[in-house]
Formats: C-alpha cells, sequence, structure tokens
C-alpha cells in the first residue's frame, strides 16, 4: 500500500514540469489588451485591490494605492453646493424620520 502511494506520488511529480511548461507569460501586446479590459476608462489595475484602477493614466510610483477608496474626480461638477439645511419633500413624496435615526428625514414615495 504505502509503496502504492509513493509510485503515484513520484508519477504525478514527473508529470509537474510537463504541465508548467504549457503556461507562457503574456507577450507586450497581451499585456495591453489585459490592461485596457481591465481599466477601458484607463490608468492601470491596482495592485491588491482586484476590480480597482488608478485611473491616473500614469504609473503609481512608489507602491501607494493611488485612488483607492477615493470617489471619482468630478462626480458632482454642476451641483449646488451643499447648504447642509433639510429641504422640502418634492412633489409626490412624504418626510419619514430615517431608521435609527432622531433627526434625519428621507423622502419616499407617497
Amino acid at each position: 500500500m504505502i509503496r502504492g502511494m509513493a509510485i503515484c506520488i513520484a508519477l504525478g511529480l514527473a508529470t509537474l514540469p510537463a504541465a508548467a511548461a504549457d503556461y507562457r507569460r503574456p507577450n507586450a501586446a497581451q499585456m495591453e489588451e489585459i490592461r485596457r479590459w481591465l481599466c477601458p476608462h484607463g490608468g492601470t489595475p491596482v495592485r491588491g485591490a482586484p476590480g480597482r484602477c488608478d485611473g491616473s493614466g500614469r504609473g503609481r510610483g512608489g507602491g501607494s494605492v493611488a485612488g483607492f477608496g477615493s470617489p471619482a474626480p468630478g462626480w458632482d461638477r454642476g451641483l449646488p453646493a451643499a447648504s447642509h439645511e433639510q429641504m422640502a419633500c418634492p412633489e409626490g413624496t412624504r418626510p419619514v424620520l430615517a431608521r435609527g435615526h432622531e433627526d434625519i428625514m428621507r423622502c419616499l414615495p407617497g
């Protein structure tokens, strides 16, 4: 039994180099295509943050995670400055106290 396991392990280890030879590192054109697919709006993928791109279109430099956790630039362009006061609810909605709060109102349909 032990001899049979040893033979199986030896055969398995013998096939590892053949399996490793099947993997090929992508060339420069393939890497550029992968980067464009991962970050269609520019930038480069952020290492350690799957699904995130730095959005800068240039290198991150210094290994920092530039842009990670920060909002998209310019999303508020054209909006008025915050007044920090409760506004009247739009027509077709009514003010309702937000769950777990005593001073925050939400406008809900109805």
